[in-house]
């Protein structure tokens, strides 16, 4: 395990101070952490070392993280505010919401404002059609895809209107997602808290074990994932404390319904191994095979695919360089998660047709 991943579990878990802090870079942990998006998390640990005295962080060190962390804090209120503003914004217009990811997950963290915030994705009740109309009365030329429509940016934070969650390409496997999503709605735009000065709805536990499993999914194939999203389902697990054998027998079913085993089986290794989460909190077993490729892939690329060096360039239109890229990616890929990567090409065909109609 690398000093970085050795020191990020320090951090989560607290306890003595690991010999890995009294050889690493202060910088270049920064550095990672950014590439990563968990600057919060690193800093519940480094924030606690004012004893140490071998390789301590300089002040230079400190007015670096602390530069960070401000904005970080600043970037998370501002975030909250405009999550409710957008949610009573819905409301009024007779549409019923709900948060996804994000500021919900932060709420999670033993310190909300040190999640690295993003994009507001919200869920909106409502058929694809309506709410595509719905939002370009306010951006006229807004793009369409299966599962949202680009909104409004406010305050330099983008909001993405979904009328779908996600997605899966295999069509059975999409079509069972859905029909759970459907299902879930009603209780995920029912279930308040509080949020920046307001109430919003965010998912119920039983509808993220799924949902941030199947978001991690669709990254991770279409363009990268990072340490980000897997902590955020550390917290969820976490939170919710030790699985019962009833719930791991119900959620195992509907992950095999969903074809989502094989990626739960790698989080879970994943949690379990680097971020050292206790077994009792795990709900799928474990894949130590592809809990390890994807372990590779998020240090090979980073949050959402950023940083990965393995990435094509030079090619003749962005156009073409992204679909050889997605493919090249399923190749990569087809051996840990078949269906997925198989159907993704004819995903990419018929989502083609679909974005032509949603598009004129």
């Amino acid at each position: 395990m690398s000093e970085e991943l050795e020191l990020l579990r320090w951090c989560l878990h607290g306890g003595a101070i690991p010999q890995t802090a009294y050889r690493i870079c202060w910088h270049d942990l920064l550095e990672f952490a950014k590439k990563q998006a968990i600057v919060g998390v690193y800093w519940q640990g480094i924030s606690q070392l004012g004893s140490m005295q071998t390789n301590k962080p300089t002040d230079d060190d400190v007015m670096e993280w602390m530069a960070a962390i401000q904005h970080l804090e600043k970037k998370n209120r501002k975030a909250n505010e405009k999550a409710v503003w957008v949610s009573g914004t819905f409301l009024k217009e007779g549409f019923r919401s709900c948060l996804l990811k994000g500021q919900g997950n932060a709420l999670l963290y033993p310190t909300p404002l040190w999640r690295q915030s993003g994009d507001i994705d919200i869920w909106v009740e409502g058929e694809d059609d309506t709410l595509i109309a719905y939002a370009r009365r306010f951006v006229p030329k807004a793009k369409a895809v299966y599962h949202h429509v680009d909104f409004i940016s406010t305050s330099n934070i983008e909001v993405e209107l979904h009328y779908r969650p996600s997605w899966m390409s295999c069509p059975w496997y999409n079509r069972r997602l859905q029909q759970f999503f459907g299902q879930q709605r009603d209780s995920q735009m029912s279930h308040q808290v509080a949020l920046g000065g307001g109430h919003i709805a965010v998912p119920t536990w039983q509808f993220n074990v799924v949902y941030q499993i199947c978001h991690i999914y669709l990254h991770l194939l279409k363009e990268g994932i990072g340490l980000r999203q897997t902590i955020d389902y550390y917290y969820l697990l976490l939170n919710h404390g030790a699985a019962t054998d009833e719930e791991r027998r119900e959620i195992g079913v509907l992950l095999r319904r969903l074809g989502l085993r094989h990626i739960s089986g790698a989080l879970m290794w994943l949690l379990h191994e680097v971020l050292g989460l206790d077994e009792k909190f795990l709900i799928a077993p474990m894949d130590s095979r592809r809990g390890r490729h994807m372990l590779h892939e998020m240090m090979a690329s980073g949050n959402f695919g950023k940083y990965d060096e393995r990435a094509m360039s030079g090619m003749y239109g962005s156009g073409l360089k992204h679909n050889i890229q997605r493919l090249w990616r399923d190749v990569r890929m087809v051996r840990y998660y078949p269906a997925e990567c198989i159907w993704e090409p004819w995903f990419r065909i018929w989502h083609l047709f679909w974005r032509r109609r949603h598009n004129r």
